[in-house]
């Protein structure tokens, strides 16, 4: 008689453990479907061709997309070590914002992904804000910095242009031709 029960008890605890499984799981394929929808509309937007995935061609897509932001910094200006990570994470922190007011299911898969940022050079204002146009060109959230002028370089002055967050494809269609910083 005690065997019964030890066996029911078992039974029991093995049907909880596939029940919550399951539950988990399905969770975790809504979201990344919920992520990839927004993707694929993103990418038609940015294209202006209007053609929609079909659900089953989304669903499997967001399982292999990196996501990235890059920050743009200007070499020009001799910024410190300290100086250029201060204004990298007001650049950061500046798109990240307007990223998920734009597109929050976008940012949640950036977050999925590990939420790589990587720092470019360029060597002017000028080049910065061709790459700048270019984003914008392509529907890329972007955040400019200026600096406020209090430490080591003029106010006012372009320091940071972060891109992103989004496809890392999307983003390399602007960037993929600068160096690492």
């Amino acid at each position: 008689m005690g065997d019964n029960r030890l066996l029911d008890t078992t039974q029991v605890i093995n049907g909880i453990a596939v029940l919550l499984s399951f539950f988990v799981g399905y969770k975790y394929a809504l979201k990344k479907h919920d992520v990839n929808q927004d993707t694929a509309s993103a990418r038609s937007t940015n294209q202006g061709t209007g053609d929609a995935t079909t659900s089953s061609e989304g669903f499997f897509a967001s399982f292999s997309n990196n996501y990235k932001m890059v920050l743009v910094v200007r070499n020009d200006l001799k910024m410190g070590k300290g100086k250029i990570g201060a204004q990298c994470g007001h650049g950061a922190v500046g798109a990240y914002q307007k990223a998920i007011q734009r597109n929050p299911r976008l940012v949640r898969a950036w977050e999925n992904t590990g939420c790589a940022k990587i720092a470019l050079r360029v060597e002017s204002e000028a080049e910065m804000m061709v790459i700048k146009r270019a984003a914008d060109a392509h529907n890329l959230t972007t955040c400019l910095i200026r600096d406020a002028g209090r430490t080591q370089i003029e106010p006012n002055s372009k320091t940071v242009l972060a891109i992103g967050p989004a496809t890392v494809e999307d983003i390399d269609k602007v960037t993929g031709h600068l160096k690492l910083l």
